[in-house]
């Protein structure tokens, strides 16, 4: 895992220049520039509304006594687009804007939810699934109460008017 994240960090900028450079060919370099700066002007813009909107719904759900999850998936997502959205490049802008897209979010959020359940759970079946699950072990074995403290019960072995 270590190796991927230096491989991505290696490879996307080398990408982001090669994309920028058939861009700025295509359309010139000043205006491809420009197209980087816009974007990132307005993907920010577009994430600071949704993320407003993700944080209202998520103090709704919390105060009508609801999981906000699907919520934190969603503000996680628009986090990563906000920072995709501020890495110069069109690569990362095309994320970003595949992140701001709130199916795309759904479907991702629903995915990372079911892969969390299938590794802990192990596919709903075994000791964790069903009625009681989570709970932790079940340990037999036997109780009983008593009235008194220890420390009364010593007193009360030193008493001789004590029965027992």
């Amino acid at each position: 895992m270590p190796l991927l994240i230096l491989i991505l960090i290696l490879l996307v900028p080398y990408l982001e220049f090669l994309v920028f450079m058939e861009v700025g060919e295509a359309v010139g370099g000043f205006n491809a520039f420009l197209a980087t700066i816009l974007t990132a002007v307005l993907g920010v813009y577009l994430i600071r509304l949704q993320g407003f909107e993700v944080m209202q719904r998520m103090h709704r759900n919390l105060q009508n006594g609801e999981s906000p999850i699907e919520e934190i998936f969603h503000g996680f997502f628009l986090l990563i687009a906000g920072l995709f959205f501020l890495l110069p490049g069109f690569i990362t802008d095309s994320i970003a804007v595949l992140l701001a897209i709130t199916p795309v979010r759904n479907f991702l959020g629903r995915a990372i939810v079911k892969n969390i359940e299938v590794h802990y759970y192990g596919h709903g079946r075994g000791p964790r699934a069903g009625p009681g699950a989570g709970q932790g072990p079940v340990i037999d074995g036997e109780y009983r109460q008593e009235d008194e403290s220890p420390s009364q019960l010593e007193d009360d072995r030193d008493n001789p008017d004590h029965k027992a």
